[in-house]
């Protein structure tokens, strides 16, 4: 076993099968955050030795029990009597584990092995490092000086270096290293943030990475990784038909702002949490002062989007945006609540109605939707009475164009003042694409590209969509089904507040996990919308492909997803829950490796 295995396996091999409670991390100034040099470029961190490996199992337990025991006794045996002659003894039950590279790696310098030294919490020095050692190691151990020893490791040439530092013991086969933390040091507690500390040290696993070190040297790549994006996001668009190619000259003008925010990074941090209740991911950003990036974000302030919870239950997945002028006057008929008003963004009015539409004033919008497009929009403006103007402006827009040009079967379809339920009073519209049209415009995939196509627009879409919006003076609603009757319900449940996503444990259980307070939130049934994909391409797929068993739909299989922006950091949260996994595992997973 080399000597970078042996770093790898101590790793791993610290999270020894010992039941332990999960504890609150301590202050970033004594976490052993202090015992890693401020000019620290990436730190992988694993919390709880034992506990961390107590609360995988739990969730194991909870999530896919039968995977887990497929493993565990396995697992626990090797770890309980260690590898080759080596055993992890003399640590604290809870002690912080890191694997810090005081420079980037190099992977084009292969055979160079990078600065990075593996740092432990000890109880005992002395009985770690024996026990780590085979007998003939411990032997050769010699005397460096500044309480470093060194030792050649299964009898390599080069010395592994050992260095005791009261209560934590450090390995690397750097000299350089090793005598770097023989020194006194500025600890990594003061060039990290609070919050970036304290997220760091409560999950189980952490990767934390020094932006301004990596952008010092790899900035000339990034660069030229920019230009080349912007070619093939030109080269894209000039083959894209005319109803795509203002899609393409979106994310070209996302490309200078998404380059610039790396190369405004202070510090960048991806942590991992083992709960009974599933599995959290977690990366977080942080500016530099003064860039364009942190000017941009000054003013951003999460939301709750407490509407979510008001949402009818049931819905294939339900999503909240923070809103604003500037979003729909950037991203146009994206913004509008409506995917089929995007087939005719180009049609003549259509431009002003977004412009009226985002004058109006909008703040906070959630959707809750099922396939085909079944479902409820909820939308805060500071004026609802002229978004809803706004909103009819731009559907008699589409009607007053050429329906062959926007993919339409014929014109849109309005009623005004069609229907009203409490204080809302709607206007109604229906729009049926010509999907074999679509077709043709979208590629050049022959017949079985067609058909399926086709297929795919009707499970996602409908035949038809009737959508009926309005504003009870507070809210403006907008939903969507295939007849009134199945409208009014929807509308109904949501004013009295009945059978809503608030008591839908499986939604909750995803919903809970997120940060209480975001820019964008969205919870997807992953099983059920799996299963509308399975049932467009299964046609399509060999018979000896599909086990007879294979589910597609059935119990709801939630997971989360955030995204935070405020003053200085941006945030992204993903959340699998428990049942989620279990479900997804049983009806996708499951028919096809057996048993």
């Amino acid at each position: 076993m080399n000597r970078l295995c042996l770093f790898v396996v101590v790793a791993i091999g610290l999270l020894a099968p010992v039941s332990i409670a999960r504890s609150a991390p301590a202050p970033a100034a004594q976490s052993g955050l202090e015992q890693l040099p401020a000019s620290a470029h990436m730190v992988l961190y694993l919390r709880g030795v034992q506990g961390t490996r107590d609360r995988f199992v739990t969730m194991m337990e909870n999530a896919l029990p039968e995977v887990l025991k497929k493993f565990q006794g396995t697992m626990d045996d090797f770890l309980k009597d260690g590898f080759e002659g080596r055993k992890l003894r003399g640590l604290p039950k809870d002690g912080p584990i890191f694997l810090v590279f005081t420079e980037l790696p190099d992977p084009m310098a292969q055979a160079e092995i990078p600065k990075f030294a593996l740092v432990l919490a000890v109880t005992d020095y002395k009985d770690f490092r024996d026990n780590l050692l085979t007998e003939g190691e411990r032997n050769k151990l010699t005397d460096k000086g500044d309480g470093i020893e060194a030792t050649n490791i299964n009898n390599e040439s080069e010395k592994t270096y050992f260095l005791n530092r009261k209560g934590y013991a450090v390995i690397t086969p750097n000299e350089g290293v090793a005598k770097s933390f023989a020194k006194k040091q500025t600890g990594l507690h003061t060039r990290m943030s609070k919050e970036h500390a304290a997220k760091m040290l409560a999950a189980d696993g952490a990767i934390y990475v020094n932006m301004e070190a990596v952008y010092k040297q790899y900035g000339d790549q990034i660069k030229l990784g920019k230009e080349n994006w912007k070619l093939i996001v030109a080269q894209i668009e000039q083959m894209a038909d005319e109803s795509q190619k203002k899609l393409f000259k979106m994310f070209s003008k996302a490309i200078d702002p998404v380059f610039q925010a790396v190369e405004d990074l202070h510090a960048t941090l991806v942590t991992l949490e083992f709960r009974p209740t599933g599995l959290a991911l977690h990366v977080q950003s942080e500016l530099r002062d003064n860039t364009p990036t942190a000017s941009l974000l000054e003013d951003s302030r999460p939301v709750a989007f407490k509407e979510l919870d008001s949402l009818p239950a049931g819905s294939a997945f339900y999503t909240g945006m923070k809103t604003s002028t500037a979003l729909f006057q950037g991203l146009g008929t994206l913004m509008a609540g409506n995917p089929l008003a995007q087939f005719g963004s180009d049609a003549k009015g259509v431009a002003e109605a977004m412009e009226a539409l985002g004058k109006a004033g909008p703040t906070v919008r959630v959707d809750g939707f099922s396939f085909p497009m079944k479902g409820l929009q909820v939308f805060q403006f500071e004026e609802p009475a002229k978004a809803v103007e706004a909103q009819l402006k731009m559907f008699k827009a589409l009607a007053d164009a050429d329906p062959k040009e926007l993919g339409f079967k014929h014109k849109p379809t309005i009623k005004m003042n069609a229907e009203s339920l409490g204080e809302f009073k709607l206007h109604a519209v229906e729009i049926a694409l010509d999907y074999d049209k679509l077709a043709d415009k979208v590629g050049q995939g022959g017949e079985a590209f067609k058909k399926f196509y086709v297929e795919y627009m009707k499970q996602i879409i409908g035949e038809k969509t009737v959508m009926w919006f309005g504003t009870d003076g507070k809210s403006v609603v907008q939903v969507t089904a295939s007849d009134w009757e199945s409208a009014r319900k929807i509308l109904e449940d949501f004013q009295k507040g009945k059978n809503t996503t608030g008591n839908d444990k499986a939604y909750l259980e995803a919903r809970k996990a997120m940060p209480a307070r975001t820019s964008f939130l969205g919870v997807f049934d992953l099983l059920n919308t799996y299963g509308t994909a399975f049932d467009v391409v299964k046609p399509m797929l060999p018979p000896g492909l599909i086990p007879a068993t294979v589910k597609g739909k059935g119990a709801s299989a939630y997971i989360g997803l955030a995204v935070t922006l405020q003053p200085k950091r941006g945030s992204f949260d993903l959340f699998i829950t428990a049942s989620a996994a279990r479900e997804i595992y049983n009806a996708v997973v499951k028919p096809f490796v057996g048993e």
